[in-house]
């Protein structure tokens, strides 16, 4: 084998792993870890007795540092646990908004997902996965989908106030700007 071939041969091992990894050409990874605050809203939509909240958070990841605004409703699913001490809750709806440093903003709506919380401790976990659909500036004609983990701590939850604490948590995915 000749050491032109050779090159050409391994210029090709090299970038065919990289072409195989992208499904679309335009479609680009979004990644973000963000931290923040949750607070119960006044808002029942489905009357079960669970608020809707608001996450409040600050992120940094692919397209660089942003702000996300998050309104959540879930609704009783039954206790991740035998003691019926930690709450299964379901998603009804999410819908998150991230604004970016020169004020373009990604829209998205999580339309699966779960969470459990703890009754006595306030602590919670989840996860969720949705699809973006539009936004402003660059993102205007957005599409994707996109996975996101959270954990925190209701810290009123044991006090039977109204819902406030600290969340944070990782959303992955790829988005299609157009």
């Amino acid at each position: 084998m000749t050491r032109k071939l050779r090159l050409c041969l391994g210029a090709v091992l090299v970038v065919l792993p990289l072409m195989a990894s992208t499904t679309y050409a335009d479609e680009l990874p979004i990644s973000m870890k963000w931290v923040g605050s949750v607070a119960d809203a006044a808002i029942d939509t489905n009357g079960d007795g669970l608020f809707a909240d608001t996450i409040d958070a600050n992120a940094k990841g692919s397209f660089g540092p942003s702000t996300m605004t998050v309104f959540s409703e879930f609704f009783f699913m039954g206790f991740c646990d035998a003691e019926q001490k930690v709450l299964y809750l379901g998603i009804l709806y999410s819908k998150p908004v991230m604004t970016f440093a020169n004020g373009d903003q990604l829209w998205g709506s999580i339309s699966s997902g779960w969470m459990c919380m703890n009754t006595e401790t306030g602590e919670f976990n989840g996860e969720g996965g949705g699809e973006y659909q539009g936004g402003t500036g660059r993102f205007a004609d957005a599409v994707g989908w996109f996975t996101v983990e959270f954990e925190g701590t209701n810290l009123t939850l044991p006090l039977g106030l109204p819902g406030f604490g600290a969340i944070r948590g990782t959303t992955d995915g790829a988005v299609e700007l157009h």
